[in-house]
């Protein structure tokens, strides 16, 4: 017994256990600390997770262009557990995406952010841009035709940025276009770049919590009162159970961390993982979409088309990432808690609904269009045939939807143009050349014959629901329409 005690105390002392270890674990935590405090250990558990997922994947992937695709397909059917191992890594990358923003969004209603802790707060805006990055960098890896036109859409949005633009598109894309540098120059971000900085910030971050506590909010006191003399627990009663990082803290944390690992597991059991054809094959009407933690991002593109397409891909998300940054300095005092600052309450909240109906946005105008037509339930005139044809093969419903259905908003739904009186002249002109109708209008021009122009202006005509119910069609039906009026 004696023995065992020497050897427990010299081990506690070989690894510093009452100078360093024994205090963090011990510490105690104010009183009154909440769920959401638990947020900032499941973000690290679930970085483990990632991290211990990836390296297992990475042992059978092969970052090529003529491998890649094959690999996953590997992995997922011959490697014993890996469709398990993929899926908790495909899952965990989202539920790190929300844990992290969740733990950012907590901080912010509950203005942790400020004095004495504004670098732990610029630590954890840098962390969350890191996982943006790490799943930014893994969509590309499964070389599907997702991650490459997802790529190229992205890679291309740096050119709008004066004079270092374009070099900044070359260095990501190792050249002009995707092609196998690229990949590798993805894959070693991924897994070793990214990686290594966010374990460097995690730990820097972990060494200012424990620096400066777990702010707590105090009623009647200031940001500035609340950040010093209540970042250590307050004094606690004899008779009230201390709460501490070890055990109280870390069984809740362990809580969490087992609640979103079942869910992940569950996933990985039961879900299908989205993948498409591999990247080059030709699919006509194929829409580029990126993962959903940037789709509010791809969907705010489309609000400022043509030549104010860099507001929305740099203006916007710039100027926000360095609002972020300079949040603890602009917001100074005032006090502490979501309940005692309405205003902030009330932007955050703003933004948060901003970016979920631009990602519900997204998502549907995600959805496949043009496979279906709707047209009057009649026979269509010679002309209103060679109309339907010219709209499946030039897809108008890349923009416009005919009763709700079977195409995007981002133009007009062409069944409402009888009720705005239009006519096939009106039509016809708008189609040849938008903007001398509309100085407003995003549409292109369509240079076609003139029989053309009107054989389109009729079809869009027909579609008058006073005078005849509708039926669908498929796109291979109408493109088999005949092609001459």
């Amino acid at each position: 017994m004696k023995s065992h005690r020497k050897l427990s105390r010299a081990l506690a002392e070989r690894v510093g256990w009452d100078s360093g270890i024994g205090p963090f674990l011990l510490k105690k935590l104010p009183s009154k600390t909440g769920w959401s405090a638990t947020l900032g250990s499941a973000s690290v558990l679930l970085f483990i997770t990632m991290f211990a997922s990836g390296v297992f994947l990475a042992m059978y992937y092969n970052p090529s262009p003529d491998k890649a695709y094959d690999a996953v397909d590997y992995i997922m059917t011959k490697v014993p557990a890996g469709k398990i191992l993929r899926g908790i890594h495909h899952w965990g990358a989202s539920a790190m995406v929300i844990v992290v923003f969740l733990h950012m969004m907590s901080s912010f209603f509950a203005g942790s952010y400020k004095k004495p802790r504004e670098l732990t707060w610029i630590s954890g805006v840098v962390m969350l841009l890191i996982v943006l990055g790490l799943g930014f960098t893994g969509y590309l890896l499964p070389w599907d035709l997702k991650a490459y036109w997802a790529t190229t859409v992205s890679t291309n949005i740096p050119k709008d940025i004066p004079i270092i633009g374009e070099f900044l598109s070359h260095l990501a894309l190792g050249g002009d276009a995707i092609s196998g540098s690229t990949l590798t120059r993805f894959y070693a971000v991924h897994a070793m770049l990214l990686p290594a900085l966010l374990v460097a910030f995690v730990a820097f971050h972990i060494y200012l919590v424990r620096a400066h506590g777990i702010a707590e909010e105090e009623e009647g006191a200031t940001a500035g009162d609340a950040g010093t003399e209540r970042s250590e627990a307050p004094d606690q009663s004899s008779d009230e159970r201390p709460y501490r990082f070890f055990p109280e803290h870390l069984w809740r944390s362990s809580i969490v961390f087992v609640a979103v690992f079942l869910i992940l597991l569950g996933l990985s059991f039961w879900a299908h993982i989205p993948r498409e054809e591999v990247a080059g094959t030709r699919v006509d009407n194929y829409l580029p979409r990126p993962e959903w933690y940037y789709m509010w991002l791809f969907q705010l593109l489309t609000l400022f088309p043509g030549r104010f397409e860099w507001v929305g891909s740099l203006i916007i998300p710039f100027t926000g990432v360095a609002l972020l940054f300079a949040l603890p300095f602009i917001n100074r005092r005032g006090r502490l808690g979501a309940t005692n600052r309405p205003l902030p309450l009330a932007i955050g909240s703003s933004v948060i609904v901003g970016i979920v109906y631009l990602t519900f946005m997204g998502f549907a105008g995600a959805k496949p269009y043009g496979e279906t037509i709707r047209v009057a339930d009649r026979e269509l005139s010679r002309t209103e045939k060679r109309g339907l044809f010219l709209y499946a093969d030039r897809q108008c419903a890349y923009c416009h939807q005919i009763n709700g259905q079977g195409g995007h908003r981002v133009g007009p739904d062409l069944s409402n143009e009888v009720a705005k009186r239009r006519s096939a002249d009106y039509l016809a002109k708008y189609i040849r050349d938008p903007k001398s109708v509309n100085s407003t209008s995003i549409m292109p021009k369509y240079d076609l014959p003139d029989a053309d122009l009107h054989a389109l202006a009729d079809f869009i005509l027909s579609l008058d629901a006073t005078k005849s119910s509708s039926r669908i069609v498929t796109k291979a039906q109408a493109l088999g329409q005949p092609q001459q009026p």
